[in-house]
């Protein structure tokens, strides 16, 4: 079984993939601490990120009221017309049953 392809191709990737864990582990654990200003840059960065993502558009329609309110509105009605739907596709399976008949 260890002479087979994938076998071998998933031994190799499992360990580069510790090889560069441990590479990554070492280099943070014994490097040189940032600095004052990478970490702002950093921080600045992940702001940044956050704002331009799902999250940070979350957050920007928790502030507005008007979509809020269009929300709940849109939310409020989606039960009912999906029970409506239903009843109509049943009819509808059901009346065209009986005209093949």
């Amino acid at each position: 079984m260890l002479q087979k392809p994938w076998i071998k191709f998933m031994i190799w990737f499992v360990s580069t993939s510790f090889f560069f864990m441990g590479a990554a582990v070492i280099i943070s654990a014994l490097g040189p601490r940032p600095t004052e200003q990478q970490i702002m840059q950093y921080m600045s960065g992940m702001m940044g990120a956050m704002h331009s993502s799902l999250m940070g558009l979350s957050m920007s329609i928790e502030e507005d009221v008007q979509l809020k309110q269009l929300i709940l509105n849109a939310a409020s009605v989606t039960i009912p017309l999906i029970l409506v739907s239903v009843i109509l596709g049943f009819y509808v399976r059901l009346t065209r049953g009986k005209k093949h008949e």
